[in-house]
């Protein structure tokens, strides 16, 4: 248990220094959290208008819709909060050899080039997609069990490990082609999918967006939770998903630092 708390502690002081850091830039604060805002209100736009047109679609009503774009909101904060930034970071440090700098610390490299910076203001962001669905759910009349509520956050920690893997996977490629800006953006492409329901998409395509590109195990299994659209065997594929991606990123890391060269090789 030791070496846990080891990881926690140290988790928890780079967070105390980032906030300490946004402190420090809050107007930068600010803007960002009305910037996402605004992308918020659009989807509710967007949506209100698609259902002006039609009672329900693939046999997902407005506010089943609604519960989605909320869990996936709240997902893709807590990932740009905790990951999305060292992910970025990482492809310039492995491009330009400033690596040396974390592979000599005493901690697993891959927790501290993945944790070390934290964007308060998707976290501030994450809360408000949580207020969505609670808002949407009322309008339903669903209430979520105690157990419901924390199966739902471990899917939801789930689907933040595996838009985590994606980028991480892309990010590390750079260990091979010197330069995978153009590889990151397909994040931002892949992560359109987790915003609609799996049902809209043709049979192929929905395959591979619950297996190779498992965009709909992101978003679709917690929000399905809470909606009752969700059956037992996809909460332990999603699980056992997260796992296996999870682990990919372990492999592929230490693969790519036999590839490294650092600034002064």
């Amino acid at each position: 248990m030791k070496p846990i708390w080891r990881y926690l502690k140290l988790t928890g002081l780079m967070m105390h220094n980032c906030f300490v850091r946004e402190l420090q830039f809050k107007a930068n604060f600010v803007v960002r959290f009305f910037t996402e805002l605004m992308w918020l209100v659009m989807q509710f736009i967007y949506i209100g208008v698609m259902y002006g047109q039609t009672g329900e679609i693939a046999g997902w009503s407005k506010w089943d819709m609604i519960v989605l774009m909320g869990t996936n909101y709240v997902i893709a904060q807590l990932f740009e909060a905790l990951f999305y930034d060292n992910c970025v970071r990482l492809t310039d440090q492995i491009r330009q050899g400033d690596l040396d700098f974390n592979l000599i610390k005493p901690i697993n490299t891959q927790f501290l080039v993945s944790l070390r910076y934290t964007d308060y203001a998707s976290i501030v962001n994450s809360m408000v997609g949580l207020g969505v669905i609670l808002f949407a759910l009322g309008k339903m009349g669903l209430a979520v069990s105690f157990g419901g509520a924390l199966l739902f956050a471990a899917l939801v920690i789930n689907g933040v490990l595996i838009y985590y893997s994606i980028l991480f996977v892309l990010s590390v490629w750079t260990f091979w082609i010197g330069r995978s800006n153009n590889l990151m953006e397909l994040y931002w492409q892949f992560g359109q999918f987790s915003r609609y329901p799996g049902d809209i998409y043709p049979w192929i395509l929905r395959k591979l967006l619950w297996t190779v590109i498992p965009m709909l195990v992101v978003s679709n299994v917690p929000a399905g939770l809470l909606i009752h659209k969700l059956k037992l065997g996809g909460i332990f594929y999603a699980f056992a998903l997260g796992a296996v991606f999870l682990s990919f990123t372990v492999w592929i890391w230490k693969k790519g630092l036999q590839r490294y060269r650092s600034a002064s090789s």
